[in-house]
């Protein structure tokens, strides 16, 4: 029997990643209605220019192409979705009218918006979303996995319809997803691209993009014909007006220097570590804010000849005290949550304890017996990593090194900066054992590590399982099958999950109608003279 049902809502928990922080400059001004929070008040001069200092560099801008956060806090602010995240982890439209499932989960119809202007002044039509839809589901493991074979096809100008060849509940979600996220882009924009990436960055967001000075900053200004949907500003949707004129997306990898500009008062965001925590609280005009951020993994290289061998991952799982390692990374026990699930607690669709008691173990009798099982004889791993980010990846690597050491096996950090750790992460041939902060995804088919190119767990039963979650179109079946597949990942271990963090944001209160929704947003915002 055929159904037919418009979407509102499909997904859970996603939630913020990687280290962020901003800034503003005072040397230009603009009025306008200063609000904090959602409340209005008086009418004040506010500044036009802003610099937004971020903890990365990066290789490329192409929201396709690049699975890093801190790219996508650039991109989020160019580029838009069909449909995007609220704050409830809802996904609902933007450039979309409205998402309409039929043929019993195998068919998505999107009526797009009329009248949304690219930044090249071109309207957006069904053949530019078919086009740039078509080259992200290819390029992006996870969407990849969800959609298979399948095309987006444009119906007509403004119509764009995805059939399946079986019923997935996992398409609004992977579509409204944070990293390498569905940018929708103009069709010659996407006709242009090569291995490396988009030739040019033109979407339909608030803001356009103008300038990438290498290493030094990403300029981004107010796009006159921006087209915002009418409805209250909620996560990544509804209304956006781009109050500030200029934003300069600073790259500062030393979060030190990021600090002391900011306490020179040169930004008016921070991330701050618990070291200078009770300093920032000393500042009257500084509001301290809690996020949830990310979970930190150690992710195997399932091609290197050591970690490949499934009773030397199993050596690692036992070996490893996770709080230990969330604890030490953080250095704040009051920012961690011990959590078994491969998926947030507060997804109620796809949180799992399914091999709990194998989370955790701190048992370095029972991995000494696995790594002669595995007949470990000394060979050292290599561990990937970086020191960039304000050690967010280095921290845990270090800690994990210790405990290996603890065990009796030998490693090497192997240290680069993240762009090129990023790149080595590609290279099966480089590393053994990454340990990575990810952001905590909304269902298990949006996490990296279960992908075939992800430290490459060609495992043809893990897939299986990965894609029966997208199948599943029941509570009672999405609960099935996320308890099976993370069963069989505790036996697999394409990863260990270690566990959750949370991070410390600095606020200037001279900033009003900021949000920060899996990463920062600044539309909406206003930073007061």
């Amino acid at each position: 029997m055929k159904t037919h049902r418009k979407l509102t809502i499909i997904t859970l928990l996603l939630s913020a990643l990687l280290v962020t922080s901003a800034c503003s400059k005072t040397d230009s001004a603009a009025t306008g209605t200063a609000s904090t929070g959602d409340k209005d008040t008086k009418e004040v001069a506010t500044v036009s220019e802003v610099r937004y200092p971020l903890s990365l560099t990066f290789a490329s801008l192409d929201p396709h192409l690049v699975p890093t956060g801190g790219v996508a806090n650039i991109d989020r602010h160019i580029y838009e979705q069909l449909v995007a995240f609220n704050t409830k982890y809802e996904a609902i439209p933007v450039l979309a009218e409205s998402v309409d499932i039929s043929n019993e989960g195998k068919t998505y119809t999107f009526p797009l918006r009329k009248g949304v202007k690219f930044h090249n002044g071109k309207e957006m039509k069904a053949e530019d979303v078919v086009a740039s839809l078509n080259r992200w589901k290819e390029i992006t493991a996870r969407a990849k996995t969800s959609i298979g074979a399948s095309n987006f096809e444009a119906k007509d100008e403004y119509t764009v319809v995805l059939n399946l060849n079986q019923p997935s509940n996992d398409i609004p979600s992977q579509l409204a997803s944070y990293l390498q996220f569905a940018a929708i882009m103009p069709k010659e924009v996407i006709a242009g691209a090569d291995a490396k990436g988009v030739k040019e960055f033109i979407g339909t967001g608030p803001y356009k993009f103008v300038e990438y000075k290498q290493d030094q900053y990403v300029h981004v200004a107010k796009f006159d014909d921006y087209k915002s949907v009418d409805k209250p500003a909620d996560g990544v949707t509804g209304k956006k007006e781009a109050f500030i004129k200029d934003i300069y997306f600073d790259l500062v990898p030393d979060t030190s220097t990021m600090f002391s500009s900011f306490l020179a008062g040169n930004y008016n965001f921070a991330d701050i570590t618990v070291d200078n925590l009770n300093q920032v609280k000393s500042l009257p005009d500084v509001e301290v804010q809690k996020v949830l951020s990310s979970d930190y993994n150690v992710v195997f290289n399932k091609k290197a000849p050591i970690t490949s061998n499934l009773k030397f991952r199993e050596a690692i799982a036992a070996a490893l005290d996770v709080e230990k390692i969330l604890v030490g990374s953080t250095s704040d026990p009051n920012l961690i949550q011990l959590n078994p699930s491969l998926i947030n607690k507060d997804s109620t669709d796809w949180y799992s304890e399914a091999g709990k008691e194998k989370y955790n173990q701190k048992n370095p009798e029972k991995a000494k017996q696995l790594l002669k099982e595995a007949g470990y004889n000394g060979e050292e791993l290599k561990l990937l990593t970086t020191r960039d980010s304000g050690g967010v990846f280095y921290n845990p690597t270090v800690l994990v090194k210790d405990q290996l050491e603890k065990i009796g096996v030998k490693s090497k950090l192997e240290v680069y900066d993240f762009t090129t750790m990023i790149s080595k992460r590609s290279d099966p041939s480089t590393w053994d054992i990454y340990v990575g902060s990810f952001a905590l995804q909304s269902s298990p088919s949006q996490l990296l590590y279960l992908g075939k190119t992800y430290g490459w767990p060609e495992d043809e039963k893990l897939q299986n399982l990965v894609k029966a979650t997208t199948t599943a179109l029941t509570k009672e079946d999405k609960r099935k099958a996320a308890d099976a597949l993370q069963a069989y990942e505790y036996e697999y271990l394409a990863a260990i999950k270690i566990g959750d963090f949370a991070t410390y944001k600095a606020v200037r209160k001279n900033v009003t109608g900021y949000k920060y929704f899996e990463g920062p947003i600044l539309w909406n915002t206003k930073v007061l003279k």
